[in-house]
C-alpha cells in the first residue's frame, strides 16, 4: 500500500473520523461488510496521509498491520458471525493505535503554552486560583491574568509539562481528583509529591517520572 505525503491541517479531523467508522456498527451481510471496512481503509489512508511522516511513521504501519488483519477476519467470518471474536479484536487493535495517534496530537498541540494554560483550565474547571498557582508556579495573580487570554511568558515549560500530565491523569481521574493526584506522596519520588519534585528539580527534570507515573496510573486502571 503506497502512501504519500501531504501537508496536515485536518489532522484531529481525520482521527475522529476513524474514530467514528471504528465506532459504526459492522453489518451483518458479507458485501456490507466489505463496504464498512473500505470506508475504514479509506478514512485510515487519508489520516496516514496527513500524518508528518506519512507511511513511514510508526503507528501508521501498525495501523495498516491490524487493518489487513481486520480484513482477513471479515473475509474468513460467515455472514453475520464472528464465531472466535477474530473480528472484534481486530476492531479493538485499530481503534487503540488510532487513539494512540490522537493523543501524540493533543500532546503535540500542548507544546504551545497558550494552549497549555488553556487546556489545564478547560481540564481543571472547579479549581481555585490558589490550587492552580500552586500547580503552575505562579501567583494567583498571573493564573487570573492567564485566564484572561494575556500571553503566557512565565514559567511555559511547566505549564506544558502540567497539561501534558492531565492527559493521562483526566482519563482516569476526576478534576479534584487530579489536583490532589500531585499531593500525594509516591515511592517511585522517594517519598516526595508530584508538586514536590517540580518545584524542587523543575520541569525538565520532572518531566520523564511524571510522565510514567501518569502513563503507569492509567495502564493500572485499564488492567
Amino acid at each position: 500500500m503506497e502512501v504519500t505525503r501531504t501537508k496536515q491541517p485536518t489532522l484531529a479531523k481525520r482521527v475522529a473520523l476513524v474514530e467514528a467508522r471504528l465506532a459504526t456498527e459492522l453489518p451483518g451481510p458479507r458485501d456490507q461488510r466489505t463496504a464498512w471496512f473500505t470506508q475504514l481503509e479509506d478514512a485510515i489512508l487519508g489520516l496516514v496521509r496527513a500524518l508528518p511522516d506519512g507511511g513511514e511513521d510508526y503507528d501508521a504501519g501498525r495501523m495498516f498491520e491490524f487493518s489487513v488483519g481486520l480484513r482477513r477476519a471479515i473475509v474468513a467470518a460467515p455472514d453475520g458471525a464472528d464465531p472466535d471474536g477474530a473480528i472484534e479484536l481486530a476492531i479493538l487493535m485499530v481503534g487503540d493505535v488510532v487513539r494512540r495517534v490522537g493523543r501524540r496530537l493533543e500532546h503535540d498541540a500542548l507544546d504551545d503554552p497558550r494552549a497549555a494554560a488553556d487546556f489545564v483550565f478547560a481540564t481543571l474547571p472547579a479549581a481555585g486560583a490558589g490550587d492552580l498557582g500552586r500547580l503552575l508556579g505562579v501567583s494567583t495573580k498571573t493564573v487570573g491574568a492567564w485566564r484572561a487570554g494575556r500571553p503566557v511568558t512565565r514559567n511555559a515549560d511547566r505549564v506544558v509539562l502540567l497539561a501534558q500530565v492531565l492527559t493521562h491523569l483526566r482519563a482516569s481521574m476526576t478534576p479534584r481528583g487530579a489536583v490532589l493526584w500531585f499531593d500525594g506522596p509516591r515511592a517511585q519520588l522517594d517519598g516526595r509529591t508530584p508538586l514536590e519534585l517540580l518545584d524542587e528539580d523543575g520541569p525538565a527534570a520532572a518531566r520523564e517520572p511524571l510522565t510514567a507515573l501518569a502513563r503507569g496510573l492509567r495502564g493500572q486502571l485499564a488492567d
